[in-house]
């Protein structure tokens, strides 16, 4: 028999990892959708977020923009104004407050069992290589989606 299903709208689900968060806990939390390919797999890959002080350019992010919560990576920041972008987008960036970021991704985990750290040196420097590559990303991410 296999086990029942629960689906819980993002918003009670993220809404409660939040709360988890600002009580100083650790979250793990599923992915959905592609806006955040080639580094995590939606509906594969779970991400462990942590409530950490400070952010930085490249940190990958959970931000509430509009009542909707999203998990992208930091595109820029200039004071208290965060811009935020997909790694799958090609274009369209969401602008939000530091105060709306609730949570940093302090490992990518994959159902093979592998563990991606984002703070890693090679990790950053992928990140920062695809960052480059934004006008080039719909050839190249057209070619990665028929290979996975």
């Amino acid at each position: 028999m296999e086990p029942k299903k629960l689906i819980v709208s993002n918003s009670v689900l993220l809404g409660e990892a939040v709360q988890m968060l600002e009580n100083g806990k650790d979250v793990v939390i599923p992915t959905k959708g592609n806006s955040m390919l080639p580094f995590i797999h939606g509906e594969k890959d779970t991400v462990t977020l942590r409530n950490m002080e400070g952010y930085a350019v490249g940190d990958i992010v959970l931000a509430r923009i509009g009542g909707a919560y999203i998990l992208h990576r930091i595109w820029a920041m200039d004071g208290s104004r965060v811009t935020l972008m997909g790694d799958g987008n090609l274009r369209g960036k969401e602008t939000c407050r530091i105060e709306d970021l609730h949570g940093t991704v302090t490992s990518i985990n994959k159902p093979s069992g592998k563990t991606v750290d984002p703070f890693s040196k090679s990790h950053k420097r992928r990140a920062a290589i695809w960052r480059k590559l934004l006008p080039l990303r719909r050839i190249i991410l057209g070619i990665y989606r028929r290979l996975i």
